[in-house]
Protein backbone atom coordinates (compact mmCIF):
# COMPACT_ATOMS: atom_id res chain seq x y z
CA UNK A 1 0.00 0.00 0.00
CA UNK A 2 1.57 3.20 -1.34
CA UNK A 3 0.68 6.57 -2.01
CA UNK A 4 0.79 6.97 -5.78
CA UNK A 5 1.22 10.38 -6.86
CA UNK A 6 1.51 14.22 -5.64
CA UNK A 7 4.13 15.57 -2.91
CA UNK A 8 4.36 12.13 -1.39
CA UNK A 9 4.45 9.78 -4.51
CA UNK A 10 5.75 6.53 -3.61
CA UNK A 11 5.63 6.30 0.25
CA UNK A 12 4.92 3.18 1.57
CA UNK A 13 2.14 3.61 3.93
CA UNK A 14 2.04 1.33 7.26
CA UNK A 15 -0.72 -1.48 6.40
CA UNK A 16 -3.46 -2.92 9.05
CA UNK A 17 -2.87 -6.23 10.35
CA UNK A 18 -6.28 -6.76 10.85
CA UNK A 19 -8.19 -8.41 8.32
CA UNK A 20 -11.51 -6.44 8.70
CA UNK A 21 -9.77 -2.94 7.30
CA UNK A 22 -9.76 -3.75 3.67
CA UNK A 23 -7.81 -0.80 2.26
CA UNK A 24 -8.81 0.36 -1.11
CA UNK A 25 -6.02 -1.37 -4.23
CA UNK A 26 -3.47 0.92 -5.49
CA UNK A 27 -5.53 0.34 -8.94
CA UNK A 28 -8.97 1.77 -7.78
CA UNK A 29 -7.42 4.24 -6.04
CA UNK A 30 -5.52 5.35 -8.46
CA UNK A 31 -8.69 5.28 -11.09
CA UNK A 32 -10.44 7.27 -8.65
CA UNK A 33 -7.91 9.50 -8.39
CA UNK A 34 -7.15 10.56 -11.88
CA UNK A 35 -11.23 10.70 -12.09
CA UNK A 36 -11.26 13.67 -9.70
CA UNK A 37 -7.34 15.10 -10.13
CA UNK A 38 -8.54 17.69 -12.11
CA UNK A 39 -11.05 19.50 -9.59
CA UNK A 40 -8.75 18.21 -6.32
CA UNK A 41 -6.69 21.69 -5.85
CA UNK A 42 -5.57 23.35 -2.95
CA UNK A 43 -8.52 24.87 -1.45
CA UNK A 44 -10.15 21.12 -1.69
CA UNK A 45 -11.68 18.92 1.23
CA UNK A 46 -11.45 15.21 1.36
CA UNK A 47 -13.68 13.21 3.92
CA UNK A 48 -13.21 9.57 4.48
CA UNK A 49 -16.30 8.57 6.34
CA UNK A 50 -14.80 4.66 6.63
CA UNK A 51 -11.20 5.71 7.07
CA UNK A 52 -9.64 2.95 7.45
CA UNK A 53 -5.98 3.35 6.91
CA UNK A 54 -6.11 6.60 6.20
CA UNK A 55 -4.67 5.57 2.00
CA UNK A 56 -7.38 7.72 0.45
CA UNK A 57 -7.10 10.83 2.63
CA UNK A 58 -3.36 10.67 2.42
CA UNK A 59 -3.95 10.49 -0.89
CA UNK A 60 -5.82 13.39 -1.37
CA UNK A 61 -3.32 15.22 0.62
CA UNK A 62 -0.30 14.61 -1.30
CA UNK A 63 -2.01 15.41 -4.47
CA UNK A 64 -3.13 18.85 -2.99
CA UNK A 65 -5.91 18.69 -1.01
CA UNK A 66 -6.73 21.33 1.74
CA UNK A 67 -7.46 19.26 4.59
CA UNK A 68 -8.38 15.80 5.06
CA UNK A 69 -11.80 14.34 7.09
CA UNK A 70 -11.54 10.66 8.51
CA UNK A 71 -13.63 8.99 10.45
CA UNK A 72 -13.78 4.91 11.80
CA UNK A 73 -15.44 3.95 14.87
CA UNK A 74 -12.63 1.29 15.33
CA UNK A 75 -10.11 1.81 17.16
CA UNK A 76 -7.30 0.19 15.40
CA UNK A 77 -7.96 1.82 12.29
CA UNK A 78 -7.97 5.44 13.91
CA UNK A 79 -3.90 4.44 15.02
CA UNK A 80 -3.04 3.49 11.78
CA UNK A 81 -4.89 5.94 10.62
CA UNK A 82 -2.96 8.52 12.56
CA UNK A 83 0.41 6.68 12.14
CA UNK A 84 -0.28 7.18 8.91
CA UNK A 85 -0.94 10.48 8.40
CA UNK A 86 2.16 10.98 11.09
CA UNK A 87 4.59 9.07 8.59
CA UNK A 88 3.68 11.18 5.76
CA UNK A 89 3.72 14.84 7.44
CA UNK A 90 0.42 15.76 7.24
CA UNK A 91 -0.76 15.98 10.80
CA UNK A 92 -1.68 19.78 10.60
CA UNK A 93 -3.96 18.81 7.33
CA UNK A 94 -5.88 15.96 8.58
CA UNK A 95 -8.80 16.06 11.09
CA UNK A 96 -9.07 12.24 12.71
CA UNK A 97 -12.51 11.76 14.54
CA UNK A 98 -13.26 8.02 16.36
CA UNK A 99 -16.95 8.12 15.45
CA UNK A 100 -19.38 6.65 13.24
CA UNK A 101 -19.51 8.05 9.27
CA UNK A 102 -23.26 9.36 10.88
CA UNK A 103 -21.86 11.08 12.98
CA UNK A 104 -19.19 12.30 11.10
CA UNK A 105 -21.40 13.89 8.80
CA UNK A 106 -23.03 15.54 12.11
CA UNK A 107 -19.40 16.89 12.82
CA UNK A 108 -18.80 18.55 9.78
CA UNK A 109 -22.09 20.03 9.73
CA UNK A 110 -21.83 21.50 13.12
CA UNK A 111 -18.23 22.90 12.15
CA UNK A 112 -19.84 24.58 9.04
CA UNK A 113 -17.58 22.50 6.71
CA UNK A 114 -18.24 22.44 3.19
CA UNK A 115 -16.70 19.19 1.12
CA UNK A 116 -15.68 18.96 -2.20
CA UNK A 117 -14.98 15.22 -2.04
CA UNK A 118 -16.48 12.85 0.36
CA UNK A 119 -15.09 8.85 -0.10
CA UNK A 120 -17.20 6.06 1.21
CA UNK A 121 -16.19 2.13 1.77
CA UNK A 122 -18.62 1.00 4.18
CA UNK A 123 -17.66 -2.33 5.58
CA UNK A 124 -20.72 -3.48 5.14
CA UNK A 125 -22.42 -5.22 2.18
CA UNK A 126 -26.05 -3.67 1.93
CA UNK A 127 -26.99 -0.29 0.20
CA UNK A 128 -29.52 0.64 2.41
CA UNK A 129 -27.09 2.03 5.18
CA UNK A 130 -24.98 3.78 2.44
CA UNK A 131 -27.89 5.45 0.99
CA UNK A 132 -28.75 6.65 4.46
CA UNK A 133 -25.50 8.23 4.90
CA UNK A 134 -26.25 9.94 1.72
CA UNK A 135 -29.39 11.37 2.41
CA UNK A 136 -27.58 12.91 5.67
CA UNK A 137 -25.26 14.42 3.93
CA UNK A 138 -28.47 15.88 1.56
CA UNK A 139 -29.83 16.99 4.60
CA UNK A 140 -27.01 18.54 6.34
CA UNK A 141 -25.58 20.24 3.10
CA UNK A 142 -22.33 19.56 3.90
CA UNK A 143 -21.11 18.98 0.19
CA UNK A 144 -20.13 22.00 -2.44
CA UNK A 145 -22.01 22.20 -5.12
CA UNK A 146 -19.92 21.09 -7.18
CA UNK A 147 -18.81 18.55 -4.82
CA UNK A 148 -18.57 14.68 -5.30
CA UNK A 149 -19.42 11.66 -3.05
CA UNK A 150 -17.60 8.54 -4.12
CA UNK A 151 -18.97 5.04 -2.84
CA UNK A 152 -16.63 1.73 -2.98
CA UNK A 153 -19.31 -1.31 -3.16
CA UNK A 154 -19.61 -4.62 -4.34
CA UNK A 155 -21.27 -5.30 -8.12
CA UNK A 156 -23.95 -7.04 -6.05
CA UNK A 157 -25.18 -3.67 -4.44
CA UNK A 158 -27.36 -1.96 -6.55
CA UNK A 159 -27.29 1.91 -6.03
CA UNK A 160 -30.27 4.00 -6.84
CA UNK A 161 -29.35 6.72 -10.02
CA UNK A 162 -30.73 9.73 -7.35
CA UNK A 163 -30.57 9.86 -3.75
CA UNK A 164 -32.61 12.99 -2.27
CA UNK A 165 -30.67 15.74 -4.82
CA UNK A 166 -28.32 13.78 -5.38
CA UNK A 167 -27.54 11.88 -9.34
CA UNK A 168 -25.59 8.91 -10.35
CA UNK A 169 -22.84 10.50 -12.26
CA UNK A 170 -20.52 7.84 -12.96
CA UNK A 171 -20.46 3.88 -12.55
CA UNK A 172 -17.15 2.15 -12.89
CA UNK A 173 -16.93 -1.58 -12.22
CA UNK A 174 -13.36 -3.59 -11.23
CA UNK A 175 -14.00 -7.05 -11.55
CA UNK A 176 -16.28 -7.44 -8.40
CA UNK A 177 -15.70 -4.14 -7.24
CA UNK A 178 -17.94 -0.51 -8.20
CA UNK A 179 -17.31 3.05 -7.51
CA UNK A 180 -20.54 5.01 -7.71
CA UNK A 181 -20.16 8.79 -8.17
CA UNK A 182 -22.68 11.40 -6.82
CA UNK A 183 -23.24 14.55 -7.50
CA UNK A 184 -26.11 17.37 -7.22
CA UNK A 185 -28.26 17.63 -9.71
Amino acid sequence: MRVIAGEKRGMRLYEPGDERIRPTTDKIKGAIFNTIQMRLDGESIFVDLFGGSGAMGIEALSRGAREAWFFDVDTESIRLIEKNVEKAGFGNRARIGRMSAKAGIDRLAQGGVSCDFVFMDPPYVKGEESIALIEAMANKKILKSEGIIMMEHEKSVIMPLTICNFVKTKEKKYGNTVISYYGEE
